[in-house]
């Protein structure tokens, strides 16, 4: 079931599209502004933002870019009563997938959201690294067929390095993939988020390092085998 996050703070525009979400076999949660979305969204794994421009706390404007640089590949939709030209264009050339004005037509909405979540759902979801097999869509990281649970943080923090398998990642670049940008967070959690996820992982790596440390750099992922346990040490 798609789950889709609704920034809104027109209570009848937000039980609209909440109701038409529904009706297509959407989970819908919602947030009443931009402060509370931010936290909602960093907590959750969503396939579809719907996003009004309009929003107290953290404006929409705002937000939206905060959204993009945590996530660029996110599915994000405009709605806003700003319904001009040149809104439109600013919100597209920044990034939004699409841009719906009100008032706006419920089978348009319907139809708009059918399409991205479908275009969405045809990018690649899954990253591997040898045995690690991570579905960023669900947010599931497999390590030779086993599940393996991890909180939010972590799971971005290794989606960060599995990008580049050998590639030095800086700790403010691991803090911002884990946390946004201009988090207060220190990048001291970095440092503590590795060490928890070595130790989950050597477990089943046969107590090997997976991610690897460069003094006074950062770290890295090692560059793993697909059929054995040969891993490098780090």
């Amino acid at each position: 079931m798609p789950r889709i996050l609704m920034i809104e703070d027109d209570p009848h525009i937000s039980d609209v599209v909440a109701f038409l979400m529904e009706e297509e076999g959407h989970r819908v949660d919602r947030a009443t502004d931009g402060r509370l979305g931010w936290e909602m969204y960093q907590k959750g794994r969503y396939a579809l933002v719907i996003l009004d421009l309009g929003l107290p706390g953290i404006p929409g404007w705002e937000l939206f870019a905060k959204i993009r640089a945590l996530q660029a590949d996110q599915g994000l939709i405009m709605l806003t009563a700003q319904g001009e030209e040149p809104e439109r264009v600013r919100g597209l050339t920044l990034g939004a997938d699409d841009y719906i004005a009100k008032p706006f037509s419920n089978a348009e909405l319907k139809a708009r959201v059918r399409n991205l979540l479908r275009r969405c759902s045809a990018l690649p979801e899954i990253m591997r690294c040898g045995p690690l097999v991570l579905l960023p869509e669900s947010g599931e990281l497999n390590v030779y067929g086993q599940a393996v649970a991890l909180p939010m943080h972590e799971f971005r923090l290794l989606q960060c390095l599995m990008q580049r398998p050998g590639r030095i990642y800086s700790r403010e670049q691991l803090l911002e993939a884990m946390y946004g940008p201009d988090t207060e967070i220190t990048d001291r959690a970095v440092d503590q988020s590795v060490t928890r996820l070595r130790r989950k992982l050597r477990r089943y790596l046969q107590n090997r390092n997976p991610i690897e440390t460069e003094y006074g750099l950062g770290y890295r992922m090692a560059v793993l085998k697909d059929a054995d346990n040969e891993l490098p040490n780090g």
